[in-house]
């Protein structure tokens, strides 16, 4: 038997209206969520990066979640722009929804690109915030190449890892409302596969090889979606796909590079927030996209996160992408979004509601909460 469906709140962030998605297991979000939510995976020995078979002492190339015929041959921020436009191209072709030309329809729009943290020292700082590199090796690239005329006043890059997609949601629904933007796109981009962040991991014991049973698989993906203000959408006409009830964001002062063990205090604070903003106080029963990935620091700061809980969560049933396209890093939580959007469009959501819970190795952490349209 289904859990009961809980209407959402009223005071509605956002609505989304489109989404995309290229992944190790499909290249667009229908495909992507569909086979995730099959348990479809797809892993592969990826031939530029060796690691050390400690039984035979050989070295062997590591397995991965590489979106194989895809990004092949694409480094650095080649590779994101590169699952930027996969995503970000679906999104704009998306039925119904103005060209990337209609200057009217986007003059009120805004992008927010969620990637890596800086703190990571995978690209070069430049600029007055450390990220103009970024703007223009790929932002502006990616715009000119899909004919989205943004200005780079509004485009920003949010550099909070994993966490990032609840940043990006949090400031678009506040201070960009605000402002009167009616709508911004969320584009997050990540690859483990690409062989500066491989090395990375590898110098820190963090994938999951033989020596190591409790790493991570490396994955990569791109995913992205339109969150517009509720009036804009109903004054156009449009046909919302999922509504955005909830957003909070933290900071884990313990996390795994301060060198200490998470208390999962900060991601505790996240969920009583969203799970606060229900109609009535109750048990939450949804479905719960975490961005657990196999390794041993996360699986604790959840474990404690929950202990800190104690019932509020109820019987959710936590949904695991990265059993089918590996760790994805920054770009999880839209993953997440996506996976929850799709199952609402589908049916086949518990109770048409569902967290995005995400958490950084450099202590962000976030959550969302979405309902169905029809809840």
């Amino acid at each position: 038997m289904s859990a009961p469906r809980e209407a959402p709140p009223r005071d509605v962030l956002g609505v989304i209206t489109a989404i995309g998605a290229v992944t190790s297991v499909g290249r667009g979000a229908a495909a992507s969520c569909a086979a995730i939510r099959a348990g479809i995976s797809r892993p592969r020995r990826v031939s530029h990066f060796q690691v050390l078979e400690p039984e035979t002492q050989d070295t062997v190339p590591l397995t991965a979640h590489p979106i194989q015929g895809y990004t092949d041959g694409f480094v650095g921020m080649g590779r994101w722009l590169r699952l930027a436009r996969g995503c970000l191209g679906e999104v704009l072709e998306t039925p119904g929804l103005p060209r990337p030309s209609d200057a009217r329809f986007w003059d009120r729009a805004g992008l927010l690109m969620v990637i890596p943290s800086r703190d990571d020292g995978l690209f070069e700082l430049e600029g007055d915030d450390g990220l103009e590199g970024i703007r223009e090796d790929c932002l502006r690239p990616l715009l000119d190449a899909l004919g989205l005329a943004l200005p780079d006043a509004k485009v920003w890059v949010v550099d909070q890892g994993p966490a990032g997609t609840a940043t990006a949601v949090q400031q678009a629904s506040g201070e960009l409302w605000r402002a009167g933007f009616e709508r911004v796109l969320v584009l997050a981009v990540d690859s483990l596969v690409d062989p500066e962040a491989l090395r990375m991991l590898d110098e820190e014991g963090r994938l999951k090889v033989g020596d190591n049973p409790v790493g991570l698989m490396p994955g990569e993906a791109g995913a992205c979606f339109l969150l517009e203000q509720e009036e804009a959408v109903r004054r156009r006409g449009a046909a919302p796909l999922a509504l955005v009830t909830g957003v909070a964001t933290a900071e884990e002062r313990l996390h795994l590079y301060a060198g200490h063990v998470s208390q999962g205090a900060g991601l505790a604070a996240c969920l009583r927030e969203v799970l606060a903003r229900g109609p009535v106080p109750a048990r939450f029963e949804g479905d719960l996209y975490s961005d657990l990935n196999g390794e041993e620091w996360r699986a604790r700061e959840w474990g404690t996160a929950l202990v800190r809980l104690g019932d509020a969560l109820g019987a959710h049933g936590v949904q695991l992408p990265c059993v089918s396209v590996g760790d994805v890093g920054a770009a999880s939580g839209a993953l997440g979004v996506c996976l929850s959007v799709h199952a609402f469009t589908r049916g086949h959501s518990r109770t048409a509601q569902s967290l995005v819970v995400s958490s950084s190795p450099w202590g962000a952490v976030g959550c969302l909460r979405l309902h169905s349209t029809g809840a």
